[in-house]
């Protein structure tokens, strides 16, 4: 439960951008914990969605009163597109959406544009400038503009959350903000890609090369066609970065973080590895080195004591060093649409807590 924090029942009007794998999971998951805010006294009503299709064509649909969400799914699942949803479908665009729904909420699921988090980044802004709180999980905005944005929810007095942008649904950034609020954090690291370290385990118990783990995960649907931001360890220093600018009060650019990844790997190493009784993880660590952060991603080896030895598969695992609160490591996190939908609900729900949206009784 939410606790007593409200105490009448209340709606968030919301907006969904991006109807694709976590538009959907996030759908499905309103649908799913309905009952559950309902006893919190809370409603998650959509009121809007947009999509754009593979030509670039706006598809949205708008109801001031609220959209059957089960509908607006088997409407994606049966024609593609939500624009053919029973009433009130068009071609609005993302931004025409924002302007002109009254939300209160805007749930940002666009894909990642890693060149300069666009329109992620515009949406965002736009948002924000109306008042509008903002929860995501693309990554491209916060590193082109995390400074900016978290300046603009300040001056505009709305929520801005985006914990399911960094390992999904292992919760890095709640962590860091709330549960070790008061501490001084002394160094972030983490295995925070999924993809590499299945690789990594699959050449380990296996005796597979890279390239044949990695065909492997392309099947299984965990990793991309074009892997590469994966594999050069671009994804694990998109996370951290974001991380540490989130927790550690830093301000700095992916050009600050030394970035190697394991695309060299060979089983040789891996097996070589293996007899002393260490294991090969992905690691990016972000630590306070004199008065500044020093960032990395790059080939660790692992220890048999250490809490990320047995860190296997798709799941992923972070540790703070901090002054108060000693060493605090969580693990989980495997990667999942849903589990990124269950994310962004986690932080609707903290937003709440902190009334950082605002409400209509």
């Amino acid at each position: 439960m939410l606790g007593n924090e409200l105490r009448t029942q209340v709606k968030i009007h919301t907006i969904i951008l991006g109807f694709g794998n976590v538009g959907q999971g996030l759908a499905r998951v309103i649908l799913k914990k309905a009952a559950y805010l309902r006893q919190s006294n809370l409603e998650i009503v959509v009121v809007g969605a947009v999509e754009t299709d593979r030509d670039g064509i706006f598809h949205s649909v708008v109801s001031g009163s609220g959209l059957d969400i089960m509908a607006l799914l088997e409407t994606k699942r049966r024609t593609g597109v939500i624009s053919t949803y029973p009433v009130a479908g068009g071609h609005s665009s993302s931004l025409e959406l924002i302007e002109h729904s009254k939300a209160q909420l805007m749930f940002e699921t666009t894909p990642t544009n890693l060149k300069d988090g666009e329109p992620g980044l515009s949406h965002i802004k736009a948002a924000l400038t109306r008042g509008v709180s903002v929860v995501t999980s693309n990554k491209g905005p916060l590193l082109f503009g995390l400074k900016d944005l978290r300046r603009l929810s300040e001056e505009n007095h709305v929520g801005f959350a985006y914990s399911a942008s960094v390992a999904g649904a292992l919760p890095i950034i709640p962590t860091g903000q709330y549960a070790l609020v008061g501490c001084h954090v002394k160094s972030i690291e983490g295995i925070l890609n999924g993809t590499t370290n299945y690789i990594l385990t699959e050449m380990t118990n296996r005796g597979v090369s890279m390239q044949q783990a990695l065909a492997k995960a392309q099947q299984m649907g965990i990793a991309e066609t074009d892997p590469r931001f994966d594999v050069e360890g671009y994804d694990t220093a998109f996370k951290l970065l974001v991380s540490a600018n989130s927790i550690m009060n830093t301000d700095a650019q992916i050009s600050d973080v030394k970035i190697s990844g394991i695309e060299h790997v060979t089983p040789e190493l891996v097996q070589k590895t293996k007899m002393t009784g260490k294991v090969l993880k992905l690691i990016g660590s972000a630590k306070h080195i004199d008065d500044h952060v020093e960032m990395k991603v790059g080939l660790e080896e692992m220890q048999e004591d250490h809490p990320f030895h047995s860190v296997n598969g798709i799941w992923k695992a972070v540790m703070f060093e901090t002054d108060l609160l000693g060493e605090i490591t969580l693990l989980g996190g495997k990667s999942d649409p849903e589990l990124a939908a269950g994310a962004m609900l986690r932080d609707t729900l903290n937003l709440v807590r902190e009334s950082q949206i605002p409400f209509r009784e």
